[in-house]
């Protein structure tokens, strides 16, 4: 059976913010908020080298993601799925760039190649499963 996004996901896309979350070595949810753009159905995050959960996706690629619920706890979206780690460019990702360039002073990067630089990390998360209300 092939995966097909949730219609809420794509409708929630340009938010800023959604939780990734990895499993420790001890088996404990790990969640962290992260950047993301869709990739067509895949879904792109980017990370610095040598980061806990890096750590945790090299032991166990299963993953969740999800996004904020609204004002009322309603407008639920997670995503189950593996994760896939190689290196590649932020700025080389669709819509990546038009979505967050603008925070990049906010974090301390003058410009993409900064933040290329440091978020060398490619994680793909291939969605296996998505459930929401």
């Amino acid at each position: 059976m092939t995966y097909t996004h949730d219609s809420k996901l794509v409708d929630r896309a340009g938010e800023s913010i959604a939780w990734l979350t990895t499993v420790t070595p001890n088996g404990r949810p790990a969640p962290r908020p992260v950047w993301f753009v869709l990739d067509g159905e895949d879904i792109l995050v980017f990370s610095k080298p040598g980061t806990a959960k890096l750590r945790h996706l090299a032991a166990n690629p299963e993953v969740s993601f999800h996004l904020n619920a609204n004002e009322h706890g309603g407008d639920i979206i997670v995503v189950n799925g593996r994760a896939h780690v190689d290196e590649a460019k932020a700025s080389e990702a669709p819509g990546y760039l038009g979505k967050y360039q603008r925070h990049y002073a906010g974090i301390g990067y003058d410009d993409a190649a900064g933040f290329d630089a440091d978020y060398s990390v490619r994680i793909r998360i291939v969605p296996e499963k998505s459930w929401g209300f």
